[in-house]
């Protein structure tokens, strides 16, 4: 052989296939990223919110009236549900997306064979997991501590919990992208999702307001959220079902586009 020739190549093996796409084994990060740290991720949020039921729902419950004929653990436990929904996807999304952009990780994500779509819809699915998985726990815990029972309205529930996870998901991925640092992270959390959470809806009936603050509860988008559920859980709320369901399922949409364009346009905060 002299020395200009090159050695031949081995043959290509075109019989191998990849175990699973290069989607799922990115969505399978992102739910083992919080998986293995369930002691904070997944305990930590449902212990939360259930010292909330014990405190207000037990300790208040009996000298407080109940609000539509319902008592009032029963009565704050959907509110609490759609709240730590809200808080989980918020925290998972921009844990994961900010931590990847400092570390120059998400270069790598983008460099990869993954569509910009895949990478938008992986972060959004493992929110939504993580948001199904506290959830689980919380009604688990919460249920019987308030003597609970069957969904008043299951429809109305599945399909609007379906649309409080997206919505949840989808707002953490957008603050996750657009986050400087980890103090701007804090701060979005306390000025911006924390106020909503506490005009939403979640330990009272907006009847029992003044007509400004009942007005200004209804462009609150987490009212919309806290209704969704418990018209689910109770069969009733301050709003009817098709509007509450509306308007989340609109929430999700729009979230949804923004997020999607994010992606799509490379537009994410250096």
């Amino acid at each position: 052989m002299s020395g200009t020739e090159t050695p031949a190549l081995p043959a290509y093996d075109e019989s191998f296939q990849a175990e699973r796409s290069p989607f799922l084994w990115f969505l399978e990060r992102e739910v083992l990223r919080f998986l293995t740290i369930w002691r904070y991720s997944v305990v930590g949020p449902v212990l939360s919110t259930v010292l909330f039921v014990v405190v207000f729902g037990s300790a208040l419950g009996s000298h407080v009236d109940t609000i539509d004929g319902v008592g009032y653990g029963s009565f704050i436990v959907p509110g609490l549900f759609a709240q730590a929904i809200v808080n989980v996807g918020f925290f998972n999304g921009t844990t994961s997306l900010f931590e990847a952009r400092p570390d120059q990780y998400i270069n790598d994500v983008f460099a990869s064979p993954l569509r910009w779509w895949e990478i938008n819809a992986a972060l959004v699915g493992a929110g939504v997991a993580r948001g199904v998985v506290v959830s689980a726990g919380i009604l688990a815990v919460a249920l019987p501590l308030t003597r609970g029972g069957a969904p008043a309205r299951p429809i109305v529930l599945l399909f609007g919990t379906l649309g409080v996870l997206l919505v949840a998901a989808q707002v953490g991925v957008i603050a996750g992208g657009h986050a400087r640092s980890l103090d701007h992270v804090y701060s979005m959390e306390s000025i911006i999702l924390l106020p909503l959470g506490f005009l939403g809806g979640v330990f009272y009936s907006i009847h029992q307001l003044p007509p400004f603050w009942n007005y200004v509860s209804h462009l609150d988008p987490v009212f919309w959220l806290v209704q969704v559920e418990r018209i689910g859980f109770l069969g009733q709320g301050d709003v009817s079902a098709g509007w509450a369901l509306a308007v989340v399922w609109g929430l999700a949409a729009t979230l949804t586009a923004w997020s999607a364009g994010m992606f799509a346009t490379g537009r994410l905060k250096p």
